[in-house]
């Protein structure tokens, strides 16, 4: 009777439940996605761009002007950069966004043709008539 038990009991220790045996994995490398850097900017990139268009909705709604809910936005997002990141490197972050937003306005502002007719030309950038330049001839 005694080995009847026994048997019993070695079956249940050799069986899977009992055993500490870690399960293959059977998934290939190829199923297996490691991101990039790259591939996480652009995702961040995406959920901050659905969290200003959010924003934008919601401050066309509200009894404040838009500038105002801008500028209260703005505030709490360089507060909290301030609270988050050491002082270098917020100021080398806001510092670098003010000269890519500058630089990225420039080239739109000049990709404009209103920004890069001739300036001889007779009418100036704004619509108006110049007026006639009394140096040239007619002949």
């Amino acid at each position: 009777m005694d080995d009847k038990k026994d048997k019993k009991k070695g079956n249940k220790r050799n069986s899977k439940e009992f055993l500490n045996v870690v399960p293959f994995k059977t998934k290939s490398l190829k199923e297996q996605k490691i991101e990039t850097e790259k591939e996480i900017w652009e995702k961040v990139d995406s959920f901050s761009k659905e969290l200003v268009k959010a924003f934008k909705e919601k401050a066309t709604k509200e009894a404040l002007s838009s500038d105002e809910c801008w500028y209260i936005f703005y505030y709490r997002v360089m507060q909290m950069m301030m609270f988050e990141m050491s002082y270098p490197s917020f100021k080398y972050f806001t510092n670098w966004t003010s000269r890519q937003l500058l630089k990225h306005h420039k080239d739109f502002m000049n990709s404009l043709d209103e920004w890069t007719n001739d300036p001889d030309e007779e009418k100036d950038l704004f619509g108006r008539r110049k007026k006639a330049n009394k140096n040239k001839t007619l002949h």
